[in-house]
């Protein structure tokens, strides 16, 4: 960056000069600054340096440690941050995306730029009081995320009764919902959509809630604070390490980069989650790939289908088809009179109950009726 740029006082008013008055006409809408309809560009501005400062020292109070340490990075050491021309960080994203930072272009380089007016914003704000804001800001947005890997949707109230539980303090659930909206989106990909929740991965809120109505007996896997902070993390997946490992090494042998292969597992996730069953996962995943051989077809297959089965399944509220099958997941509110009936079984690639005959789900080469059915 030319000396020039380096040192230009890199004021509020200044850099919201560089943007066109429909960027700022969507700025405003975007923070619903009100009294912007019909205003100039120059009055746009100058109604941006008096509220904006405002708006961004409430969001201040909502970061996460990833946020917090760019913004310090940038205000303490930098003054400027280079974009890498390929691929953005959530951390940048958040600050571009939410007007705290903007852009300036140099010598064919791209850099990100905090106004002054925030960053002195950010100092008086920052302090040992602050600094531990933010780490239980960080805590609750990873744990929420772990939540809701095995959860997928949950409402305000839901996801705030089960956090506080994990939490070693009571938090305002009010709070919770104001860091989930402001910071979920980024590095966490929790969504707010309809009132709930939800895994960024969902793709069918309608569906999951209609599948939850139907299994009101069934609680809600119980999940240790370890294991929520485990799902949170953003390179995690699921539990079941094998079939993970299998899935990896299927797809390091088709040629698929380790950029890809995040990618792969998530839509994988994703399907999972679905009314799919697990020939039509097979399908739709083949539209991503190039199989050239039956071999390979039937080894996909049988990849999709171990992990189909032990990856937990939003619609049985975190347990997997497996945990259902072997009973490790019960009903709360059983009949009183079926304490001695059979318990039936249910094919989950037909969804219909299970033929004695069909080989049996796990793994004996018996027929069901005289395996595990015979129980």
């Amino acid at each position: 960056m030319s000396n020039r740029t380096a040192n230009s006082a890199f004021l509020l008013e200044s850099l919201l000069a560089r943007q066109t008055k429909a960027q700022l006409t969507n700025l405003c809408r975007r923070l619903q600054v009100k009294g912007a309809s019909g205003l100039r560009k120059s009055k746009l501005i100058g109604l941006l340096c008096q509220r904006l400062p405002g708006i961004i020292a409430g969001k201040m109070l909502c970061w996460d440690q990833q946020i917090y340490g760019l913004v310090q990075e940038i205000a303490t050491l930098s003054q400027v941050h280079r974009l890498d021309a390929v691929r953005s960080t959530p951390a940048e994203d958040y600050l571009l995306e939410e007007f705290v930072a903007f852009l300036d272009t140099d010598d064919d380089a791209t850099y990100l730029i905090i106004p002054l007016e925030i960053q002195e914003l950010f100092f008086a704000l920052d302090g040992p009081s602050y600094r531990e804001r933010v780490r239980e800001n960080t805590e609750i947005a990873r744990l929420s995320r772990g939540i809701l890997h095995y959860y997928g949707c949950l409402s305000w109230q839901e996801l705030g009764r089960i956090l506080t539980s994990l939490l070693p303090r009571p938090v305002d659930r009010t709070r919770i919902g104001q860091i989930l909206k402001e910071i979920g989106p980024y590095h966490w990909k929790v969504i707010f959509d309809q009132g709930y929740f939800c895994d960024g991965r969902l793709t069918d809120l309608g569906y999951v809630l209609k599948e939850l109505q139907g299994r009101k007996g069934l609680d809600y896997r119980p999940l240790t604070y370890h294991q929520a902070w485990q799902a949170g993390d953003p390179s995690f997946y699921h539990k079941c390490t094998r079939q993970l490992r299998e899935l990896r090494s299927f797809l390091r042998k088709h040629q698929l980069d380790d950029e890809s292969a995040p990618y792969f597992t998530d839509l994988l996730f994703s399907l999972v989650q679905t009314d799919l069953s697990p020939p039509e996962i097979v399908y739709a995943l083949l539209e991503h790939m190039e199989l050239t051989s039956e071999a390979d077809f039937t080894e996909l297959t049988l990849v999709v289908f171990d992990f189909y089965h032990s990856a937990p399944h939003w619609v049985l509220k975190g347990y997997s088809p497996e945990e259902i099958m072997d009973g490790t997941a019960l009903e709360t509110k059983p009949a009183a009179a079926d304490h001695h009936r059979r318990a039936v079984v249910y094919d989950f690639f037909t969804r219909r109950p299970m033929s004695p005959e069909a080989p049996c789900p796990c793994g004996s080469k018996l027929n069901f009726g005289r395996c595990c059915g015979s129980a």
